[in-house]
């Protein structure tokens, strides 16, 4: 009888029941994949760290950028006054939201900004050890501003930036430093990534000796009495987006730019 109703619901096109109860095989796969994609990152030890963001590594994005950025050094090595080191907080100098701020701090000036978006410190260090570019320019003053990006313990990132520091003055050792407290992340001081990061300041402010290496710390300029970064000031509680923001930095580059941009 059994056989007699599936063989009758064949015939009339009706597919039967228990077919939609065996699951769909590329259903399977993807569920597969999936969990494949969740598997954590193996934990790299503190010495494995500190040679990860001290190990020049290259972005495809990263030597693009860099490629036509030496191009523009090459034509103009003799001009160049002021090098700017740093990931996309530095980068973005370049985009519409701080094109007044760029108009008023940084056009006047002979200045190369070596931002990139996404960089760490190991992508600084390629800048300076293996580019090329330090190579080829003779600046009187450099800004650093990096370390956001770096991820793992914050003694790795602090390792990277005195590699940074050492290489600029080994390179360019006339040029005055200027070393930038990493900018405020996150809403407020609860923020991870704000903490990692303060505790990354708090070591380097001490490769500082206020002379050829200078200190500069406008953290609290962007931030609320109480700590709060809020999104009029970096929309995405990372990077300075507004005029505002920017004008900050700015004002802060202002004297600096003034004695050595000219």
């Amino acid at each position: 009888m059994k056989f007699s109703l599936l063989l009758l619901a064949a015939l009339i096109g009706i597919a039967p029941v228990m077919a939609a109860e065996t699951p769909a095989p590329q259903k399977t796969q993807k569920v597969k994949a999936a969990n494949k994609k969740k598997k954590a990152a193996p934990k790299l030890t503190l010495e494995q760290q500190i040679k990860v963001a001290t190990t020049p590594v290259q972005y495809k994005r990263h030597v693009k950028r860099h490629a036509a950025k030496k191009a523009f050094a090459a034509k103009n090595k003799d001009k160049i006054k002021i090098l700017m080191l740093g990931d996309s907080i530095t980068h973005q100098w370049e985009y519409k939201p701080a094109a007044a701020a760029q108009k008023k701090y940084i056009a006047p000036y002979n200045v190369l900004n070596l931002g990139c978006g996404g960089d760490r410190t190991q992508h600084t260090i390629w800048i300076i050890e293996k580019s090329g570019i330090l190579e080829m320019i003779s600046p009187k003053l450099v800004t650093v501003m990096i370390g956001t990006n770096n991820r793992g313990d914050y003694r790795a990132t602090v390792a990277g930036i005195k590699r940074i520091l050492d290489g600029v003055q080994k390179r360019c050792p006339e040029a005055q430093i200027l070393l930038y407290a990493i900018f405020p992340r996150g809403k407020d001081k609860a923020d991870k990534r704000r903490i990692e990061n303060e505790k990354v300041n708090a070591e380097i402010v001490k490769f500082c000796d206020g002379k050829k290496i200078v200190w500069v710390d406008i953290r609290k300029n962007f931030l609320t009495p109480e700590g709060v970064l809020e999104k009029s000031m970096m929309p995405d509680l990372l990077h300075p987006r507004t005029s505002k923001a920017y004008s900050i930095w700015g004002e802060s580059l202002k004297p600096w730019f003034e004695k050595y941009g000219k």
